[in-house]
């Protein structure tokens, strides 16, 4: 698995981090003589700004962080972060899905941060949220232009029924909204008239991937005509994940490929267990649909498991790893590139639905309702 074969592929990365904060007089004799210079060049600008500079009023911690999102802003990296440690604490949580959320998702345009996703039945949506509004701060702390999508996300989650203060921009009005963390649900399914089922997952980790067997287990008990699985606003997650998840609706072959440094590659295939393989299946797809859900809209539609509907996903064809650092903070940094089976790279492009809607803003869901027609005619 690719998260066994970075976590090797880190080690040498975490070293070199926890050597920056050692004491600078411990083996500096010896580094000096035989060690990296460029390790020698960071420890002896550490030393002469955390003692020497006038105007410093930063903790050693600061100043630490401070060198780490440099080092991240040279590399050219959009979903590079240094994650710290409460934010940390929320990223294990979303991956074991015992987080809560607000209901929404935020990208980055122009060095602002853009709401782009509002989730149905959210406390944001309640509170009158939109998609387009800019995100200001997050309990007080503005979001400055260092700021990546991944890290306001983690601002915003927290421990479920806890309460958190965002500032909004709207048309130039700044707005302020009090809203309530609830426990995030990733699956919601139902059978739909003509006996359809329907699924809709709206992120990939350990807790979803349970719930899509159980609710896919469910489902297939009514005997279905056919299934729709709705990857809209789907914020994407964990490639293992994406592998279960795949692996629940194709019995075999390569679902899609992970392209590291120096060419190594790393191939996620069916597992085995497929207790959907057989199932009409139709997968829904826009602009919301995002990274992971992406691997698995064009693993479906490659394989010819099933068909694609909707609108050209958002284009990003890269995966990230996070490793643990000292005091309990995280570095977050893209690590390779997926692959579709036939070797097609979707990053800057999305996916192209195989049956595409135009604009579905019409207060009809003209997506679903196309999907319905298309399995009922089989």
């Amino acid at each position: 698995m690719i998260k066994k074969y970075l976590q090797k592929y880190w080690f040498n990365i975490i070293g070199i981090l926890i050597l920056c904060g050692v004491s600078f007089g411990v083996g500096w004799w010896t580094n000096e003589k035989t060690g990296d210079p460029n390790e020698r060049l960071l420890q002896a600008a550490y030393q002469a700004i955390s003692n020497e500079s006038f105007f410093n009023s930063q903790s050693g911690q600061q100043l630490a962080y401070g060198a780490i999102r440099g080092m991240l802003n040279t590399i050219n990296d959009p979903y590079s972060a240094l994650i710290e440690p409460q934010a940390a604490q929320n990223l294990k949580n979303t991956f074991s899905g015992k987080t809560g959320v607000v209901g929404l998702y935020t990208t980055v345009v122009d060095k602002q941060v853009v709401i782009s996703i509002v989730y149905p039945n959210g406390s944001a949506e309640q509170a009158g949220i939109r998609v387009g509004d800019i995100l200001l701060a997050i309990d007080g702390k503005m979001l400055d232009q260092t700021m990546n999508s991944s890290e306001t996300g983690l601002l915003m989650r927290g421990v479920p029924n806890t309460p958190v203060h965002l500032k909004i921009q709207r048309n130039g009005q700044v707005l302020e909204y009090d809203l309530v963390r609830k426990l995030q649900e990733f699956v919601t399914s139902r059978i739909l008239p003509g006996g359809i089922g329907y699924i809709s997952l709206i992120a990939f980790n350990q807790t979803a991937t349970q719930q899509m067997k159980q609710a896919l287990e469910a489902i297939l008990v009514q005997k279905p005509a056919g299934l729709i699985w709705d990857l809209r606003n789907n914020e994407g997650g964990d490639m293992q994940a994406a592998q279960d998840i795949l692996s629940y609706f194709i019995k075999e072959g390569l679902l899609f490929t992970a392209v590291m440094t120096h060419d190594r590659t790393v191939e996620f295939k069916a597992e085995g267990g497929a207790i959907a393989a057989d199932i009409p299946l139709v997968v829904l797809i826009d602009k919301t649909t995002y990274s992971a859900a992406e691997t698995c809209a064009a693993a479906v539609a490659e394989t010819g498991r099933g068909k694609t509907i909707g609108q050209e996903t958002y284009g990003k064809g890269v995966i990230q790893a996070t490793m643990p650092l000292v005091d309990d903070a995280m570095l977050q940094m893209t690590v390779a590139k997926w692959l579709s089976p036939k070797g097609e790279w979707y990053h800057g492009h999305g996916v192209l639905p195989q049956i595409s809607i135009g604009d579905a803003s019409t207060g009809t869901d003209e997506i679903l309702q196309k999907a319905i027609e298309v399995l009922q005619a089989k």
